[in-house]
């Protein structure tokens, strides 16, 4: 079980990914770094956000941004420009979970290690997304 200061920081983090002025893809993953975050889930189904330190995981919840998660067909096109717009810096988080919803992502996992992002659909649909400048294998 994490210890009550970590999971107090990273949902601290969730509260900031999700206020209205949002806090950047590569500001988040640096604070969830600094915390030894090594990956972390969204689920649109469920509303919750999974982070995980080696074994241990805290679950939280985070907004719900749309009631069509899981009913709307795939659209890699979509998601690569939700993508694309959202590392341009365009919009806030609400902006982009709408777009990725509204493209057939489910849920996505974000491997900061791996410096990846693997998008999921219903169906089991699924895209990689390497960080901007990362090498890939």
């Amino acid at each position: 079980m994490l210890a009550e200061p970590t999971v107090t920081a990273i949902r601290a983090v969730w509260a900031a990914v999700h206020s209205p002025s949002g806090l950047s893809f590569p500001a988040a993953v640096s604070a969830l770094s600094a915390l030894n975050v090594n990956r972390y889930r969204i689920d649109y189904i469920t509303s919750t956000a999974t982070a995980y330190i080696g074994t241990e995981v805290d679950i939280a919840p985070i907004p719900s941004h749309s009631s069509l998660a899981g009913t709307l067909p795939w659209d890699s096109t979509k998601l690569v420009a939700a993508v694309k717009s959202a590392q341009a810096g365009v919009g806030n988080y609400e902006d982009f979970a709408k777009a990725a919803i509204e493209a057939g992502v489910t849920d996505y996992t974000a491997y900061l290690e791996g410096k990846r992002v693997v998008y999921c659909g219903g169906l089991g649909d699924c895209h990689t997304e390497w960080f901007p400048g990362a090498k890939k294998n």
